[in-house]
């Protein structure tokens, strides 16, 4: 590395790498893959302040450290290791990717004060989360478009006592700006529902802790059975039909408008 201080790109993946401490001599460096190698430590990257891209995947990290001083990074992949706690990340302001996917994190409560507003994708799928009522955590990141949280224990329950339920509705009504949620787009019903849950229904009434009071709600207000689900399907159809009925008068009714403000502004070329 010594020998090339200059390099903006490199690739380390798949060794049997144990230590990243000698990488600080390439102080260009914006783009770095240790990807599946035997690293515990994050270490040596205090002087990489050009980073933005950063694998750290496949490896044995147990604690999110020493990266406050990575303030460009936009790309963090710490997927598949054995994180257990969200540690602060709130200095890395241009982070939008943060994949955490494959490790055992069991809380969401560290992510106000940890992750930064700029996330637009996060992926927490295959972690130790128990609670479902802990997405209310993630209302502060703002600007999230794509969000994993799927193979969690949080979305497993006991069908002896509660019917089958779709959990997708609640989790748009704590990230309203979502566009995709465990890998598949969020359609026009799923954002009309949670905007109910939201508005009318009992979205955000569940406080931390109350996961199994929240899955008898949502199994009674989203349920997956069939006959069901018709019946839920056939009143979301109605209200989105009356909002695009709303909305098409609100147009016809600002068609005259706009004819009028066309005309006088054609008269005044003509003059």
């Amino acid at each position: 590395m010594e020998q090339h201080p200059y390099l903006e790109q490199v690739s380390l993946a798949n060794n049997h790498i144990v230590r990243m401490n000698g990488i600080s001599v390439v102080k260009k460096l914006n783009v770095l893959n240790l990807a599946n190698n035997s690293i515990v430590n994050i270490e040596g990257l205090e002087e990489l302040v050009y980073l933005t891209w950063l694998d750290l995947s496949g490896n044995s990290i147990k604690i999110i450290s020493h990266l406050q001083h990575n303030t460009q990074l936009r790309h963090l992949d710490l997927s598949d290791n054995n994180i257990e706690v969200i540690t602060d990340l709130s200095p890395l302001i241009c982070l939008q990717t943060l994949l955490l996917h494959g490790n055992i994190l069991n809380s969401l409560k560290p992510v106000p004060a940890c992750l930064p507003a700029s996330l637009a994708v996060l992926s927490l799928e295959s972690n130790e989360i128990h609670d479902l009522t802990e997405i209310s955590y993630l209302s502060c990141l703002e600007n999230l478009e794509q969000l994993s949280i799927a193979r969690n224990p949080c979305e497993s329950f006991d069908l002896t006592y509660i019917t089958l339920f779709d959990y997708r509705a609640y989790i748009i009504n704590w990230c309203f700006r979502l566009k995709i949620l465990d890998g598949y787009g969020i359609s026009q019903k799923e954002k009309l529902l949670a905007e109910w849950l939201y508005s009318q229904g009992e979205g955000r009434h569940y406080r931390v802790g109350e996961h199994y009071q929240l899955l008898q709600y949502l199994s009674t207000v989203c349920p997956l059975s069939e006959e069901l689900r018709t019946e839920e399907d056939a009143k979301l159809s109605r209200i989105l039909n009356k909002q695009r009925y709303h909305h098409d008068q609100l147009l016809r009714q600002n068609e005259p408008i706009k004819a009028h403000i066309l005309n006088r502004s054609h008269s005044h070329t003509g003059n």
